[in-house]
């Protein structure tokens, strides 16, 4: 998670997490940490109350786990990064390189711009393509795995929506990322409009539609994985021979009967977990329709 001080990002992973914990359409996402969990709840309490925290000052890291009808789906790691680090400042090179790394290396990308600014602000829609440009250069030092991109507008209740003039303002400084997006089969990228404000807005999609592609990434590595086993079974099957496993058994090494075997309990303990991951991701899917992606 990046973008510019003032941007929302603190106050969005706060809201963002007490409204995941009540639970939405059968989801939930609770950390793994008790102080990360009551720090977090806290401070959802106090942005309710229009008293917002501060920016941060370094690379927050929150250990979270998403369950569907209660039962464990995806662990995984939420980073937010300090405005600083989307600066490119010198005085900020070691932000910007930790930034850096982490924009080629994660699953997801959710990229923070103030969207009342941007629509009304040359300056702020000059940073927000800077943003736009750091995602872009990583973008083409990344493999070819799947990766969701969410671009949020942040303060939509400050925002005339229903204005095109508004809203092609708050694009225009993503319109070239978004084309090299949408020439890619592995990057799926939206823009969505969030209010953390005391009407909230859009606050669960940014996460949900990150774990939407991290599920159906697992889904796919599993399903691989069951086909790698199944092929590697047959193969070791085909060379299974009464004389292998005597001279297996004399020898004190695996047959090709029991390799054959470990690659079926492989290929089974994965197709297990692939069954697993069906309901959520049917689940999510039908939570996100609707939502425009580039």
């Amino acid at each position: 998670m990046l973008g510019h001080s003032g941007a929302g990002k603190t106050t969005y992973v706060s809201l963002m997490y007490a409204e995941m914990q009540q639970g939405v359409a059968g989801f939930r996402v609770q950390a793994n940490d008790h102080g990360h969990h009551e720090q977090l709840l806290r401070d959802a309490r106090q942005i309710r109350a229009s008293r917002y925290p501060p920016a941060t000052r370094q690379r927050a890291s929150y250990d979270l786990t998403l369950s569907y009808n209660g039962s464990q789906v995806l662990p995984f790691t939420w980073r937010d990064h300090r405005g600083g680090a989307a600066s490119g400042r010198s005085t900020d090179a070691a932000d910007v390189a930790q930034l850096t790394a982490d924009l080629k290396e994660a699953d997801g990308i959710v990229v923070f711009v103030d969207g009342a600014a941007v629509s009304r602000d040359h300056a702020a829609s000059r940073m927000a393509a800077r943003l736009s440009s750091h995602v872009l250069r990583a973008m083409h030092e990344r493999a070819e795995v799947l990766t969701p991109l969410v671009i949020a507008a942040t303060k939509a209740d400050l925002i005339d929506l229903d204005d095109e003039k508004v809203t092609g303002a708050i694009f225009a400084p993503f319109e070239e990322l978004a084309k090299a997006v949408a020439e890619t089969r592995h990057i799926v990228g939206t823009i969505i409009p969030v209010s953390c404000g005391p009407s909230p807005l859009n606050v669960v999609v940014p996460v949900l539609w990150s774990l939407r592609f991290g599920v159906t990434g697992m889904a796919m590595r599993l399903n691989a994985k069951v086909e790698a086993s199944a092929s590697a079974m047959t193969s070791a099957a085909a060379k299974d021979t009464l004389t292998d496993r005597i001279v297996s058994w004399w020898r004190d090494e695996p047959s090709w009967a029991s390799i054959a075997e470990d690659h079926r309990k492989a290929g089974l303990r994965a197709l297990q977990q692939l069954q697993v991951l069906i309901p959520p991701a049917e689940g999510l899917e039908a939570l996100l329709e609707g939502i425009h992606y580039f």
